[in-house]
């Protein structure tokens, strides 16, 4: 899976209810004046953009992502700040862009990677980081993530995303292989992998969140979502299926919100 121009997270970035979460995310990192922090896989920079409110004596954020227009939406979202600056670069090539720091943050980036990956991307984040150093990480993919009781929303929404489609000639794929994002752990195996890494002090915590229409609408516009969803790699077609199918959901089940969890994860390195 990759990026597609026009699809990006920055839909999703923009609600309300991300930014609680992103708040949540950044809190955890608790840095002191004058630190510097990384936000690995910065999107279009909402994550940056509350370190720089929350902490407002920090040292600088540096933002990497691999999409340039992802960086070009966060350089425009920050305006210049002269305490934020952006590179190019993926997660796991995090300690070839940018030197030491003393935070790093993850801002749902961990399911986007190829799980054979991810202990080195850990592993590079804890080389990256001061002794003492803080990293914390969010996701919302993982196993326990969807609650019992929403499982009918999900089941109706495929069934009718299916619907759409073949009222239009067309199918989900179901027949593929699976795909390198979106590949779920639990909580534990996450604990484990930063622990594997180097990490200490390692914990996890799950809070639910109430997810209006607008923000599912929100996360129909986001490329890896819909390709997930649907194998679909007509994005545009899967788009329009998910959200179409939606609206008959939450109108036939008379929804106002749907609950989900998040995780968040978060460790030192030694000093």
């Amino acid at each position: 899976m990759a990026f597609i121009q026009g699809y990006e997270f920055d839909a999703m970035s923009r609600r309300p209810l991300y930014g609680d979460v992103t708040q949540r995310l950044v809190d955890l990192c608790a840095c002191a004046p004058g630190s510097v922090v990384a936000d690995v896989g910065c999107g279009s920079g909402l994550a940056t953009e509350l370190l720089l409110e929350r902490f407002p004596q920090l040292g600088s954020v540096v933002g990497i992502d691999p999409s340039d227009h992802e960086l070009a939406l966060a350089k425009e979202r920050l305006g210049h700040h002269p305490r934020a600056r952006f590179v190019t670069g993926r997660a796991q090539d995090v300690g070839a862009v940018v030197g030491p720091v003393d935070a790093v943050v993850l801002s749902n980036v961990m399911h986007q990677i190829p799980r054979a990956e991810r202990h080195s991307v850990l592993r590079g984040c804890h080389d990256l980081l001061a002794p003492g150093g803080r990293l914390a990480l969010n996701t919302l993919f993982y196993e326990g993530a969807v609650l019992p009781e929403s499982r009918r929303f999900y089941a109706a929404w495929l069934h009718a995303t299916r619907t759409w489609l073949r009222g239009r000639g067309g199918d989900l794929v179901l027949e593929r292989e699976a795909p390198v994002a979106l590949e779920t752990l639990t909580p534990g195996d996450h604990e484990a992998l930063m622990a594997e890494a180097g990490f200490a002090d390692v914990r996890s915590e799950e809070d639910v969140y109430a997810w209006t229409l607008e923000d599912w609408q929100a996360l129909c516009g986001y490329s890896i979502f819909v390709e997930g969803a649907t194998g679909l790699t007509d994005v545009d077609l899967g788009s329009r299926a998910l959200t179409a199918a939606l609206h008959t959901v939450f109108r036939d089940l008379g929804l106002s919100s749907v609950p989900r969890r998040w995780l968040f994860v978060h460790g030192t390195r030694q000093r």
